[in-house]
């Protein structure tokens, strides 16, 4: 996934923004997931959140079309790992390290609940993953 997701940099070895190595990360789910005919919706949402947090963000990707960005990191795993049929149900970056969770393709509906589950759980419904619950609202 971090090879993907470095195909969206225009600088792939200078240390990304925060930001923009989430959108990276994002698109590149979303184009893996694609390849495997998976819909990912909503994701438009999310990038609004990288957005207010650093408008300048997109400067560091190849372009500012997500769909441009999709499909070009869809193309590469078409090539490079076409025989991979995993589905991935959450990627992201926790403690500077990149975190993937994968899984079969027949198990991915009710992996993505379960997931959504965790996330609720910890985040709050309907809350971005940059802002943590507190203790005592949980």
């Amino acid at each position: 996934m971090l090879e993907l997701a470095q195909s969206a940099f225009i600088s792939p070895k200078t240390p990304p923004t925060s930001e923009a190595a989430h959108a990276a990360l994002l698109f590149a789910q979303i184009a893996w997931n694609l390849t495997l005919g998976h819909q990912t919706e909503g994701y438009q949402e999310l990038l609004n959140v990288f957005f207010r947090s650093n408008p300048k963000f997109w400067t560091e990707l190849r372009s500012n079309d997500p769909e441009t960005l999709i499909e070009t990191i869809r193309e590469i795993k078409e090539r490079r790992y076409a025989a991979d049929v995993r589905v991935i149900v959450v990627c992201g970056i926790r403690e500077g390290n990149v975190r993937v969770e994968w899984c079969d393709e027949q198990d991915y509906l009710e992996a993505a609940r379960h997931a959504k589950k965790r996330l609720d759980a910890e985040y709050g419904i309907g809350q971005s993953p940059g802002k943590r619950r507190s203790k005592s609202s949980a």
